[in-house]
């Protein structure tokens, strides 16, 4: 049955779209702060650990009511979690938006469209330099593509869909995190530049107690996101590596090979840059070297044509799979 949800879904995926309405990440603020107690401030890894679980158990309970009452109703559950598990928001468009962005003139414009590339807009500052922007979101988009759909459908197929209810939890929860530690920033700046203006008696009141605003700053901010960052980073890793496999052959063989076993027991490396290596290799190309504006264009689509002919390949090695079982 997992198999057969995960073809329905991959076929949705690309070609009908996942319904907006599937993805409701409303409940996830709430939830964090209200087990975000004084208590936990200090345990990180308790507090996600807290955070994860319970609408994990929400959900293995649906699954095992479901089973033991009517099939049907498991298709349905089993379909749903898979499809919320799926990235959100339209990859095809926001490639499509950041092309026009950078065929027009329009700044502000192309700036918008590579925060909109980025999977957390928190974890990176966009240069100023049209090259190295124009190289990090070949990046982004990249690891857009995978995060969305490669990461769920993989450990759905491994594990089942609570594998993949588990990594979009994590992503949703240290989206969040990272939206609160925008927040907080800027909170502590606006307060900064507020205090200034008061005079230079409290300017100076102020920079007498600056060296303390540093451990006020982390008691009051979010609660560190290192465990959701490491947890992520485990549940990549060997999607990473399959994914730059599958490179090699909807790519450039021999050029994706090479970079691919360059990373392949790499466990330090980022899985943006070893994704991005496997991008590369596929077409053919450095990742690392300037693109000007039509060069840039053409990548973007040849990588929208890449993660297409993977998905392909992926949908048609699932369909012969089913043929070959029943």
């Amino acid at each position: 049955m997992q198999l057969t949800v995960l073809l329905i879904a991959l076929i949705c995926v690309r070609w009908f779209g996942i319904p907006s309405w599937l993805h409701i990440d409303q409940w996830a603020k709430p939830w964090l702060d209200a087990i975000s107690g004084n208590s936990l401030k200090n345990r990180p890894w308790l507090y996600w650990l807290i955070a994860a679980l319970v609408p994990m158990a929400v959900a293995a309970y649906a699954l095992q009511w479901s089973a033991g009452h009517n099939r049907l109703i498991e298709f349905a559950i089993t379909a749903f979690i898979l499809l919320y598990s799926v990235g959100r928001d339209d990859f095809k468009t926001q490639v499509q938006a950041f092309i026009a962005a950078v065929r027009g003139s329009d700044e502000e414009a192309l700036k918008a469209a590579a925060v909109d590339l980025q999977a957390s807009p928190a974890n990176e500052q966009l240069p100023e330099e049209r090259a190295e922007l124009y190289h990090q979101s070949l990046l982004n988009a990249a690891y857009r593509a995978m995060e969305r759909v490669f990461v769920v459908f993989f450990w759905f197929a491994m594990l089942g869909p609570l594998a993949a209810l588990a990594y979009r939890i994590l992503r949703i929860f240290y989206n969040e995190n990272q939206a609160q530690l925008l927040a907080h920033d800027a909170q502590i700046q606006a307060a900064e530049v507020e205090a200034t203006k008061e005079g230079e008696a409290v300017g100076t009141e102020l920079a007498e107690s600056s060296a303390e605003e540093p451990s006020v700053a982390s008691e009051d901010g979010p609660i560190s996101a290192g465990p959701l960052a490491k947890l992520i980073w485990l549940l990549e890793w060997p999607v990473v590596r399959v994914l730059g496999l599958s490179f090699a052959i909807t790519g450039n063989f021999i050029s994706c090979m090479q970079r691919w076993r360059d990373s392949l027991l790499c466990f330090k490396t980022p899985s943006k840059k070893v994704l991005g290596n496997a991008v590369g290799g596929a077409l053919d190309i450095e990742v690392d070297c300037k693109l000007d504006c039509d060069a840039i264009c053409c990548e973007m689509e040849a990588l929208q044509s890449l993660f297409f002919r993977t998905g392909l390949f992926w949908l048609c090695a699932l369909a012969v799979y089913l043929m070959l079982a029943l």
